[in-house]
């Protein structure tokens, strides 16, 4: 039997600690009209769709991974970038994302059940 991973309360990606926070569907669609939020100002959070991230799969996978791609933006000022650079950064980005943070176990835990 296989252990469930649980999402992070926090992610350290390079200097920044990001919180991870699960807010309710209806607070996320009928407020806020998305499924997740990177906040870009310290102290920083994500805020994550709560049914979308319980109910596992791709589609949450998705979503942190599309949330975290924000904090890459913002912290690698990619705004007006050129191209090689862009992509050097996502690279470092997921590879530290995947390999030393507090996401590698959750990411990875969806093996082969996505």
């Amino acid at each position: 039997m296989k252990t469930k991973v649980t999402l992070p309360k926090k992610v350290t990606i390079g200097a920044f600690d990001v919180e991870l926070v699960l807010v309710s569907h209806e607070l996320s669609y009928h407020l806020a009209e998305q499924q997740g939020s990177f906040n870009c100002n310290p102290p920083y959070k994500v805020y994550l769709d709560q049914d979308i991230i319980e109910a596992g799969g791709k589609d949450a996978l998705n979503l942190v991974l599309h949330e975290m791609m924000h904090v890459g933006y913002y912290q690698y000022s990619l705004k007006d970038k050129e191209e090689e650079f862009v992509v050097n950064a996502y690279g470092n980005f997921l590879t530290e994302l995947m390999m030393r943070s507090e996401l590698k176990n959750w990411i990875f835990s969806f093996g082969k059940k996505i």
